[in-house]
């Protein structure tokens, strides 16, 4: 592969208790029953306008837009923080970076916060490129895989996604890039595989030693550094 695509909260990091807790806040300022932490496991990895149209179909847009401030104030100021990478998952994207491949984050979250946290985790050195929603959240991941494509230049069968809920598997098939299902996110094998999904792997270790180091060529026949890694 030549270029590797990962969703970001759910496949890269566990964003758990930040989103909830912003997701909370959210609720209360829309006037919505308190929640419990498994009340919000459906909504994790979600847009927020879907997540707010499930729990009122009816809701209007400006009361979408007070939800989203709500939950982006909480977010900025406690949830972000609460933000932790996956074990494994540095050492794989540091691998696919020195192999001579492209890592690049394909997200639903806004892609300024989608950077802040490639920032605040250490991940920027081995990440060519941030691809994330507008602040109205209402891209959907087909069209940011299609970015992804046309930021990296390269062709749909060079690439792979790598994601834990339907939207990335849904993408990744319309845009005819290879989905592969990270079953330690917030999704379910039950949702990835009726989403289309067919590939399968139950860590960040076992997605490296299927998808990465099993590649020839591994860890580079040159050992040159790519050029966004040259420090």
């Amino acid at each position: 592969m030549k270029a590797y695509f990962f969703d970001l909260d759910g496949t890269l990091t566990d964003a758990r208790p930040g989103l909830n807790l912003s997701f909370r806040a959210a609720c209360r300022a829309l006037g919505f029953a308190e929640a419990s932490d498994r009340d919000l496991e459906r909504f994790l990895g979600s847009p927020l306008p879907e997540a707010f149209r499930v729990l009122n179909p009816k809701i209007s847009h400006s009361d979408i837009v007070k939800g989203m401030a709500a939950f982006r104030k909480a977010y900025e100021t406690e949830g972000l923080a609460q933000n932790h990478i996956y074990p494994g998952v540095k050492e794989c994207l540091r691998d696919i970076a020195h192999k001579g491949a492209i890592n690049c984050v394909v997200t639903s979250k806004p892609e300024h916060y989608a950077n802040r946290v490639v920032d605040d985790l250490g991940i920027r050195p081995f990440v060519k490129t941030v691809i994330g929603a507008g602040l109205d959240e209402v891209d959907t991941k087909a069209e940011l895989i299609a970015r992804a494509l046309s930021a990296t230049g390269i062709v749909a069968k060079d690439a792979i996604m790598l994601g834990d809920r339907h939207y990335d598997i849904i993408g990744a098939l319309e845009t005819k890039v290879l989905p592969v299902g990270a079953l330690w996110g917030y999704g379910s094998y039950d949702e990835l595989h009726g989403a289309g999904c067919r590939h399968f792997v139950a860590s960040p270790h076992e997605f490296h030693d299927r998808y990465v180091k099993s590649e020839a060529g591994f860890p580079g026949a040159d050992g040159a550094k790519p050029n966004y890694l040259q420090a």
